[in-house]
């Protein structure tokens, strides 16, 4: 069986040979790490950072991160799918480590990919069942009839200036939100060093001298020429001052023109299974469940 060991911090060495191993999993069983989780280990890490690496004969062959969240700490593994020994046993001896270094008294959300596979895993662990994610997508542009209304007022983010704007009406959308809630400054400046953050895809909405809605996009440039570029909703919200005015059909509307016109020809976001609002909104534009992942969280 690999050896696993744990990291509360990591060195540029480390750090590279992790970033590599994600890589290969995702070329070779397109494995992701969950994006707060990626972001936390390319960018910082940040105070909470807690890492279990398996090796076997001197290869990573497995990894799991705990990053802190709003509502605790987020969770996720890969392991190679060409492991010479039980995968799941791989994950849940690289997860019982990593739990094992979190305080007992706080909350932990473990992301998983494949609910099936994963569930023997989380029951062994005590993890019990949480909030189920879907990812959605939609053809690009859309279609007029589908697109129709009064378009909405939208200006590129400033970096330097719409911070602290923007942070207010993060935090009051998403107060609620494991990952997405309780953001502070450090935490989006991690984001505006990513290689994918462009201002220009980042629309604000004003309304009575406040920043009322936004919608934030992001662009998935395919490895392969013959695949599409992607593009996605990253993240949209509506301060609660501004609801019930349509703005969220309107931020969405906005964004995937906004993605259309950088070239994309599907639109793609991630959503909450127990959103039943954003659900039947997004599918209202045409929008179409292409895969679920599954929380499991520690009672």
């Amino acid at each position: 069986m690999p050896h696993v060991r744990i990291l509360r911090a990591i060195d540029a060495t480390e750090r590279a040979a992790v970033e590599q191993f994600l890589r290969d999993a995702h070329a070779d069983d397109c494995a992701q790490l969950n994006d707060h989780l990626r972001a936390d280990l390319a960018q910082g890490p940040r105070p909470g950072f807690v890492a279990a690496l398996a090796t076997q004969h001197d290869t990573l062959v497995g990894y799991a991160q705990a990053s802190a969240g709003n509502a605790g700490f987020v969770v996720d593994s890969i392991v190679w799918s060409g492991i010479d020994a039980d995968i799941d046993r791989v994950r849940a001896d690289l997860l019982a480590a990593l739990l094992a270094e979190l305080p007992t008294d706080a909350g932990v959300t473990w992301w998983t990919h494949d609910a099936d596979d994963a569930a023997p895993v989380a029951a062994a662990l005590g993890l019990v069942p949480g909030r189920a994610l879907l990812q959605m997508r939609v053809p690009l542009p859309l279609a007029a009839n589908v697109a129709a209304g009064a378009p909405v007022a939208t200006r590129p983010f400033e970096v330097g200036r719409d911070e602290t704007a923007w942070l207010a009406v993060n935090n009051a959308a998403f107060a609620w939100h494991g990952e997405q809630g309780g953001w502070d400054l450090p935490t989006l400046q991690q984001r505006e060093r990513e290689p994918w953050f462009r201002p220009d895809g980042f629309l604000l909405h004003e309304r009575d001298g406040r920043l009322a809605a936004f919608c934030w996009t992001k662009l998935h440039h395919p490895t392969d020429p013959h695949d599409s570029l992607v593009g996605e909703i990253y993240v949209i919200a509506v301060h609660p001052d501004f609801h019930g005015l349509g703005l969220g059909r309107s931020l969405t509307v906005a964004g995937l023109h906004s993605l259309a016109g950088m070239g994309s020809t599907e639109g793609m976001l991630y959503v909450d299974a127990g959103n039943t609002a954003a659900v039947g909104l997004y599918e209202s534009l045409g929008f179409r469940v292409a895969h679920t992942d599954q929380a499991y969280v520690r009672p």
